[in-house]
């Protein structure tokens, strides 16, 4: 096992699962070409690009021999790539992120510090959102965590921004390969509930970029919210939208429009209020957003737990 006294000898591998990343790419592998400390090499595995994302890479990997890219194809989803990544890798520690991200340049240093300094087998790093436009900021908030006050407590981290100990990894089973979308989230619960702690790297940042769209963003919306139901997650989060939605069926049907109308009006400013200083620009979208996504979550919830019963019995 590496010696933990200087993290810059830490083996590590760096993986990344791609698919269609074309537009993204170039960014992304210049973003970790950048980094104050490299891993030990850096295996991205790609599920057969339809377009020029594969020509790109090996293009990048060519000229920067240095960085030590190491390019599979796998037909597969996320979860089966990553696991697969695993198995090629030589180092003693694994750092995932995702090729939808710029890597801060000192994202990968900071959780090897993390990782010394605190001496535990898993590392979660921090995320920002990056938009080019009024609608793509607003969207933000209702994928990531931006609220830096982070519970150590309760915190799980993602393959967006991860360190953990290969050998942990391995003896977890790593990801559930039946589950497209919140694989990661399951797996750190399985961590977690084996009374591994998990440390936070607050300045170890990755930028995920925003949907380019609406329609995007009711499609990552209803995809999250399936993906929890079908790897057996019940979000606090989740359960409240159900809630609050009870709450207002209860007022429309047993009180007049008025109180119904002012417990909706009072949501609609709730939704404002929250994520405000988030998006300056573009506050007045986040009722529609708040709206359409908790519809679209306990639809997709729903549907998802209606499959997994039927399969059942």
């Amino acid at each position: 096992m590496s010696n933990l006294t200087d993290y810059r000898k830490i083996s590590v591998s760096l993986i990344a699962t791609v698919f269609n990343e074309e537009n993204n790419i170039k960014e992304f592998l210049e973003s970790y070409k950048k980094q104050s400390i490299l891993a030990k090499e850096f295996i991205i595995v790609d599920a057969f690009s339809s377009d020029k994302t594969s020509f790109l890479i090996e293009k990048f990997a060519l000229k920067n021999p240095n960085l030590n890219i190491r390019v599979f194809k796998k037909q597969s989803n996320r979860s089966q790539a990553r696991n697969f990544a695993v198995t090629k890798a030589n180092g003693d520690y694994l750092a995932f992120t995702d090729a939808g991200c710029v890597l801060d340049q000192f994202w990968l240093e900071e959780l090897l510090k993390e990782l010394m300094a605190s001496k535990e087998k898993v590392v979660g790093g921090f995320f920002q959102g990056i938009s080019k436009n009024n609608l793509e900021e607003a969207m933000i908030p209702y994928f990531l965590q931006l609220n830096k006050k982070v519970n150590q407590d309760n915190f799980l981290p993602t393959t967006r921004s991860l360190l953990i100990e290969k050998q942990l990894w391995q003896t977890m089973g790593g990801l559930n390969e039946k589950l497209e979308l919140s694989e990661d989230y399951q797996l750190m619960l399985r961590i977690k509930k084996t009374g591994v702690k998990m440390a936070f790297a607050k300045k170890a940042i990755v930028y995920w970029l925003s949907p380019k769209s609406v329609s995007g963003f009711f499609k990552k919306i209803s995809s999250f919210a399936k993906s929890d139901i079908e790897a057996g997650i019940i979000r606090p989060k989740v359960l409240s939208i159900f809630l609050r939605y009870l709450i207002f069926l209860i007022f429309f049907l047993n009180f007049n429009l008025i109180y119904f109308f002012s417990i909706l009006s009072l949501y609609i400013f709730w939704s404002i209020y929250k994520n405000k200083h988030n998006c300056p620009n573009s506050w007045y979208y986040l009722p529609f957003l708040q709206i359409s996504s908790d519809l679209l979550i306990m639809s997709a919830s729903l549907m998802a737990l209606r499959k997994f019963n039927s399969r059942a019995f």
